[in-house]
């Protein structure tokens, strides 16, 4: 808590101007006599002024107490009047109201962030300033240029000028060059701070080289060396297979003719030109832009193909994956759905009449089903194992199109006659209603009692059942009577239980939740009382955990700097006494610097401090401790790579010491084929799908997979000696060497173990795990606290965890490295104020634990928690195991990948690729330093009904920041040409089941080193998600997804050719129309009501999209309707920002 002393000596004034983070060490107490001219004094718990402590009249001195992290100065702005610009300012405070407010300049940095941008007289970007937007409030300057054709062919890095107020930098590029050779911590120092563009020399303006900051990623000119991104564009030959649809399966017996197809080859930064074609990509795309063949080359010889089938309808059918193509282990050049191969490795797909798809089937698992009604809407999903049960998955909607309830269904009919039921419906939604499941029950199926759903859900009041009159908002809370169109409230089955647990949220009038009330497993509740700034950011966090016979509080604080950057994280335990549990320093260029753990002297001093480093392409490349000390190299390692593969993973375990160290190697499909390092090396080989044949490990010895069927390993010798068998969902249900038996759940998640360990799992609807039974040991999991037989043990932190003794809490934090592997855990000395090592650990490649000092810490590798009795880590959506180096289940997200087997572990690279939740990859160098710390399963308990947002910066509702990450899971999803975005216009279909995919947004899509979040509903009238829980999802009707940061929307639609060619979008992207078919007159009709709205809002309309080289290119066509409605309201489009701008 800080403090402020008001008793002082009358002749002097004292102005409380902020709370500044002192720098250095902070006296914990002063006794001050005499004025030596301070401006300033701090400290940590008491300032006494004594006798003869005089100020002159008219001097001002702040004064503070306590633990202070705010940090600001004196806002200095002087754009450039000589040059055209547009001046932005972003209040953080509030009581601004008027022009004249908003226009003055007697602000501090904490108040308000300002941007300038410079335009030349054409009306093209030259210069963004942003404000004292530094940590040492310098501006940050992004220089712009051209060619003489009007491109931009550089992309200048941004730097930072001392104390320029935001004029215009008439030598920019000298300044730009000057910081680079000299940066400051943190920063490489580069002659090349710009990413260099080469574009063919045609009207086109094709790119063909795409250079990156660094000498070594220049493009050399007329040459084809250099370690860039290069692009040639042709037609075929005579070299792609014709497959055409035949009455059941496909066939592939001609060949396209030559210059039916355009080409496109990609070659990465790895690439040489000895290399001849191993190591590229080949695009071919018919002229409607369908992705018809991805042709990766292994070698220069072998070729792995992928092929996309359609119908003449331009559905995807097929997609056929390298196992049945050329150099594949089953070539075939024609199939039927009952052939073995149809059934073990080719995706399959069917449309009912509406071109909606109906039936879908993974390699290894057998076909799904889904119905619908005359909306559109998924009513009725069924997979394999359900099929063997009649059993569906029913999901019920308001009339708004919101989910409102799912459960369970039994029906023996087949799916035609089931559909051809709903098709008849007259009642399409739920009407809220007083009785035990809140609604009336009048659409399909109408049979649906409470005991058959697995959740409910409640939107626009808080009249449902369960609701009483003391469950109002608690404590100083008070709750905001309009909350049409929000989630107030659910309800979630304890699966294989009747117990439904209770939730229900408050809102305040921005539409942010500022308290939950969520019933437990346990028979007991979770109160949380979030409170915000006016920046949207979560400043503290209380909450009340009660259980039988326990109750815990736990208090979090959170701040930030003056741009929004979390400084600081403070927990407090039942009272204890508050910890600091870390405080972060960022470059002058806003990575991260260094994190601090532990303080409980309000920050006089930590017990541990990690400082990072980046190359310059921003990748990690240090991060040094007192504990831990870890050095990563790319393009300087014993075999240089230039693409983020990791070449070499040095480390140590003492101050200053890096006396380990890996040595990486990887194919030209970027799998790791060895690893060096002593008592840690592996070997590995694989197949055409990626499915491993040989793994030697070091100290083991080598494990040989001698059979498959299909991906499905069967059997295993070597230092694993087992045979495997699968249900008809794909799921592992037998280890013959374990002498396990495995059973799951309807989501596919293992619910009992049999045989030589006796072990069950119990979760709720939505996946979230609530207990493990081992034995005689039972594990209860709520929101991040863990009991073990009944009595709290740990509870989930932002840094580790805290440790229950009694009742007192202590702190343990976790060191890890850049994949989230924990390679030290520490707390403090029970009596010296030093860190005390409680466990140390070191991993194979594909993360098999190597012995380490005991511990009790079992969240290990990617900082999952390890399950002892199976030797595998609890992902979320699946166990991995890494003993095999593989998932035991299909990958619910596989269509992402369509060339690699669904069971492989982050594309076989487990160096330079982690997975969140066991759904799919997520590049290291795309990620924070240990932004894993705060996503394990137990400390995240992400439902169908809630997803914990973690945005830098808020949105202006809560709504907003939830929408905002649905974009960006479908900005990610893009790739799945004809997959994802296919048939009718108005539908969307997708592959994942609800809980994964949530926990998929939650985790990937918004900064999770954030590591605090928001409870943000499942609702918005603008446009309709659909999930059908353990089934499959689908995007319904139109609308935009919405996002956090800019609160824009984005101007073109979702799955075109520029989609696709995206790879640059980030939270607060907007989309309007997302669907790749429809004529122009039909999106309009769906567009143009929200499209006013969104004007209405004054909010920028996106109309561009990021190339893969990272350039801006205003998008054109297409949408001309909607941008003649923005012209025709005095809207101008701003090439800087790519987006139309409302009139001033």
């Amino acid at each position: 808590m800080r403090k402020y002393l008001y008793s002082v000596v009358l002749s002097f004034c004292v102005l409380f101007l902020g709370i500044h983070q002192s720098k250095g060490q902070v006296t914990r107490s002063l006794k001050l006599n005499k004025y030596s001219n301070e401006t300033e004094i701090t400290a940590i718990e008491d300032i006494e002024l004594q006798p003869g402590f005089e100020i002159p009249e008219g001097k001002t001195v702040n004064i503070f107490t306590g633990i202070n992290f705010d940090n600001w100065v004196a806002l200095s702005s002087k754009p450039s009047s000589d040059q055209n610009y547009i001046l932005s300012r972003v209040f953080r405070r509030a009581g601004i109201k008027t022009d004249t407010d908003a226009s003055s300049n007697t602000y501090n940095t904490a108040e308000v962030n300002q941007t300038i941008q410079y335009f030349d007289g054409l009306g093209r970007p030259l210069q963004t300033v942003m404000v004292q937007a530094s940590p040492k409030f310098y501006d940050v300057v992004q220089p712009v240029t051209y060619d003489a054709f009007g491109r931009e062919d550089k992309k200048y890095q941004p730097y930072v000028i001392e104390s320029n107020g935001g004029t215009y930098r008439t030598d920019a590029l000298k300044d730009l060059k000057d910081f680079y050779a000299n940066p400051g911590a943190g920063i490489a120092v580069t002659a090349y701070p710009y990413g260099q563009t080469v574009f063919e020399p045609s009207p086109l303006n094709r790119v063909v080289e795409q250079g990156a900051p660094g000498a070594d990623w220049q493009p050399v000119s007329g040459s084809n060396i250099g370690h860039t991104q290069k692009m040639e564009y042709g037609t075929n030959d005579d070299e792609v297979k014709l497959w055409m649809v035949t009455t059941n399966g496909a066939s592939g017996t001609t060949n396209y003719g030559a210059g039916k197809l355009y080409k496109t080859t990609f070659k990465g930064e790895n690439w040489k030109a000895t290399d001849l074609k191993a190591g590229t990509t080949d695009e071919y795309k018919d002229y409607d832009g369908r992705i018809i063949l991805k042709r990766v080359w292994e070698t220069d010889k072998r070729g792995l193909s992928t092929y996309y089938v359609y119908d003449d309808l331009g559905n995807l059918r097929y997609v056929l994956p390298p196992a049945v193509n050329e150099n594949g282990q089953s070539t075939v050049s024609s199939f039927v759905e009952s052939d073995d191969v149809f059934k073990q490795f080719i995706y399959g797909y069917h449309y009912d009449g509406r071109r909606r798809l109906v039936e879908k089937q993974l390699p290894g698992k057998k076909w799904e089903y889904m119905i619908y009604n005359v909306l559109d809407q998924i009513v009725l999903t069924q997979d394999a194992n359900q099929r063997a049960i009649n059993q569906w998955v029913f999901t019920k909607h308001d009339a708004f199109g919101r989910i409102v309830g799912s459960g369970q269904y039994t029906d023996a009919s087949k799916r035609d006659a089931i559909q051809a039921t709903v098709n008849i419906q007259t009642v399409l939604w739920e009407t809220r209603k007083t009785n035990d499941t809140g609604y009336d029950n009048l659409s399909f199926p109408q049979t649906a009692s409470l005991a058959d759903y697995y959740l409910i859900n409640y939107y626009d009041d808080y009249g449902f059942p369960g609701v009483g009159t003391t469950d109002q908002p608690s404590g100083n809370q008070v709750g905001a009577e309009r909350v049409k169109s929000l989630l107030t409230g659910s309800k979630i089955r304890v699966l294989g239980t009747e117990t439904m647990l209770l939730s229900i949220y408050y809102y305040d009038t921005e539409g942010r939740i500022v308290q939950s009330k969520v019933e437990n497993h346990l028979g007991g509740k979770d109160i949380i009382d979030n409170t915000y700034n006016f920046a949207e950011e979560l400043t503290a966090s209380k909450r009340s955990h009660t259980t039988k016979g326990n109750v815990v509080t736990v208090a979090s604080r959170y701040f930030y700097d003056h741009m929004g950057r979390k400084i600081a994280t403070t927990e407090s335990i039942n009272g204890q006494t508050e910890v600091i549990l870390n405080k972060l320093d960022y470059t002058e260029t806003g990575q991260l610097l260094s994190k601090q753990l532990h303080s409980i002297n309000n920050g006089s001093s930590y017990l541990q401090q990690t400082t990072y480093g980046y190359n310059e392409r921003g990748w990690l490349t240090k991060s040094m401790g007192d504990q831990f000390n870890l050095q990563l190299k790319y393009n300087d390692g014993d075999v240089p790579q230039w693409n983020g593969n990791i070449a070499n993973q040095i480390w140590g375990r003492s101050k200053g010491t890096l006396d380990n160290t890996f040595a990486y190697s990887y194919d030209s499909l970027n799998r790791l084929t060895k690893a060096v390092s002593p008592g840690l090396g592996e070997s590995i080989s694989y197949d055409v799908t990626g499915n491993i044949k040989t793994l030697d490990r070091e100290g083991k010895g080598t494990n040989t997979y001698s059979g498959y069927t299909g991906n499905q390993l069967t059997k295993i010798t070597g230092f694993t000696n087992s045979e495997y068998s699968y249900d008809d969902n794909g799921n592992l249900t037998y280890d013959k060497e374990k002498n396990i038996n495995l059973t799951y759940n309807y989501l596919n998640l293992p619910q009992t173990i049999t045989g030589s360990q006796n072990l069950s799992y119990t979760y709720d609807a939505t996946g979230n795990k609530l207990k493990k039974t081992s034995g005689s040991e039972t594990t209860d999991y709520i929101r991040g606290v863990q009991y073990t037989n009944g009595v709290i043990d740990v509870v989930a932190t932002e840094e580790g965890q805290a440790r229950n003794n009694q009742g007192n809490y202590s702190y343990e934090y976790n060191l890890s490295d850049h994949l989230g592997n924990v390679r030290m855990t520490f707390n403090k000395h029970p009596v010296e104020n030093i860190l005390a090592i409680q466990q140390s650990d070191d991993y194979y490649a594909f993360g098999l634990r190597k012995n380490s000092k005991l511990g009790s810490n079992k969240y290990l590798y990617n900082s999952k928690e390890l399950q002892d009795e199976l030797g595998q880590y609890d992902y979320g959506a699946r166990f991995y195991d890494p003993v095999i180096a593989r998932w035991n289940v299909v990958d619910a997200l596989a269509e992402n990948h369509y060339s690699v087997t669904p069971y492989n572990y982050v594309l076989n690279n487990p160096i330079n690729t982690i997975d969140p939740l066991g759904l799919d990859t997520v590049p290291v160098n795309k990620v924070t330093p240990e932004v894993w710390h705060n996503f394990d399963t137990a400390g995240d308990n992400i439902s169908l009904n809630e997803v914990g947002v973690t945005a830098k910066r808020g949105g202006a509702r809560a709504q907003s920041a939830y929408n905002g990450v649905v974009g960006e899971v479908q900005s990610n999803y893009r790739k799945s040409t004809g997959g994802l975005f296919m048939g009718y216009p108005d539908n969307l279909q997708g592959v994942a089941t609800t809980v994964f995919h949530e926990r998929y947004i939650a985790h990937n899509e918004i900064n999770p080193f954030s590591g605090q979040g928001r409870v943000v509903g499942l609702e918005d009238a603008n446009w309709i998600i659909d999930f059908a829980v353990g089934g499959i999802y689908s995007l319904t009707k139109t609308g935009a997804a919405v996002a956090a940061e800019e609160g824009g929307l984005n101007l073109f639609k979702f799955g075109s050719p520029q989609a696709e060619a995206s790879t640059g979008w980030k939270t607060g992207d907007r989309f309007l129309k997302m669907f790749d078919q429809g004529s122009p007159k039909l999106n309009w009709k769906q567009n143009s009501g929200f499209l006013r709205r969104e004007m209405g809002a004054g909010n920028p309309i996106f109309d561009s999209y990021l190339k893969a080289n990272g350039t801006l290119q205003e998008t054109r066509g297409f949408l001309n309707a909607e941008r003649s409605l923005l012209q025709s309201r005095g809207w101008s489009f701003n090439p800087n920002r790519g987006a139309w701008m409302p009139p001033n």
